[in-house]
């Protein structure tokens, strides 16, 4: 009987929790709590997921004498980001259907605030409280990353704060390294997906058999497809010539006429074209913008390009084109020397491969017999 009873009491224990689960509306709530004199409005922007698919929803968390309240909605976990007014303030919470979570603080800073109600966004908020002190210096913002990847390879927060704020674009080895260092439970396709970062797969980055990522970038590239000013198109071949410099560029670059200027002296010290490429390659869909500055300029003796497909452009992936300007240097072989952002250290690497001797072929010697090789006449 007493068996029974237990059977009975686990059967019940069991429907109620199948009940309450059941129960749970596809809703999530923030609560803001900060100081009766703090008045506001933050915008709240989220992805409503559901079976069908989602959409986008935006929400205005109105902040009257402290206080606000934001009844919001979705079925699987989502991020939501938090903006003020200014757009210069903002943060990101993870939530899911049930939670209840609650912000509090002075109301200022929003790295300073405190999360409570969901253990994700509470080690988020805990975390940010630190690093954020460091985000203007990247190489100490990665390290803060970093760290809490290398000491928590089992946490899917892991996994959200490479997705959410490592840069992949300035940074893509060090993003690999550290992704494909937690555990393959931690970075599912599901959170890739709730993250929003779609260029993880077939743009910048590869899945390989085991399930890991691996960068597109072909430091080998030997040539390059560009839209030319007289020809249309025109294929860069990086190995025909000594050395290549490409310059890849927008209008709004502020370092353009230091680099028009640098250009105008590298075409002075090497004159003959048939030995170099140098080239500036405007990167933007509006080809009468590109033709208006290239006017103002008066830039000779540089390939002129323009690039219309933005850095999605396959060439621009393989090329590894992070953000603009950006300075590629290739060798004679097509091998890269330099890439990044910096003009001086691309020019350097360029004349080095333009001074660089270039050795002839030994010659071959023909096969001539001595006087003890010759045959002796029988007399």
């Amino acid at each position: 009987m007493k068996t029974f009873a237990s059977k009975m009491v686990a059967l019940w224990a069991s429907f109620m929790v199948l009940m309450f689960t059941g129960c749970i509306k596809n809703e999530f709530e923030i609560n803001f709590e900060f100081p009766k004199d703090h008045i506001g409005n933050y915008l709240l922007t989220y992805y409503a997921w559901d079976s069908r698919g989602g959409r986008w929803i935006e929400q205005t968390a109105s902040i009257q004498e402290g206080v606000a309240s934001v009844g919001c909605v979705t079925r699987f976990p989502t991020l939501v980001y938090i903006t003020d007014a200014s757009s210069s303030n903002s943060m990101i919470l993870y939530a899911e259907r049930g939670d209840r979570i609650k912000i509090s603080g002075d109301g200022r800073d929003m790295k300073e605030w405190n999360v409570k109600g969901n253990s994700m966004s509470e080690r988020w908020a805990q975390w940010r409280r630190d690093a954020y002190a460091r985000k203007d210096d990247r190489k100490a913002f990665e390290k803060s990353i970093g760290d809490y990847v290398s000491k928590n390879a089992s946490d899917p927060l892991s996994a959200i704060l490479l997705l959410t704020e490592w840069n992949r674009r300035e940074n893509p080895e060090g993003f690999l390294k550290l992704w494909n260092s937690i555990d393959s439970d931690a970075r599912s396709q599901q959170l890739v997906e709730m993250c929003g970062a779609t260029d993880l797969l077939g743009v910048e980055f590869t899945a390989t058999a085991e399930g890991k990522l691996a960068y597109e970038k072909d430091r080998a590239l030997k040539s390059l497809v560009v839209r030319s000013l007289d020809n249309g198109l025109d294929t860069l071949k990086f190995n025909k010539v000594k050395g290549t410099l490409l310059y890849f560029f927008a209008e709004n670059n502020s370092s353009r006429q230091e680099t028009v200027d640098t250009l105008k002296s590298l075409v002075k010290l090497y004159p003959d074209s048939a030995k170099r490429i140098l080239s500036d390659i405007y990167v933007d869909s509006d080809s009468m913008t590109w033709r208006g500055a290239i006017r103002r300029d008066s830039l000779k003796g540089v390939v002129r390009a323009w690039q219309p497909y933005d850095l999605g452009d396959d060439g621009m992936v393989k090329l590894g084109v992070t953000r603009l300007p950006w300075y590629i240097v290739k060798d004679k072989n097509g091998k890269e020397s330099y890439s990044g952002c910096d003009i001086k250290s691309a020019v350097s690497a360029f004349r080095k491969e333009m001074e660089k001797k270039e050795t002839k072929p030994a010659a071959k010697t023909a096969n001539k017999q001595t006087s003890a090789d010759k045959p002796k006449s029988n007399k």
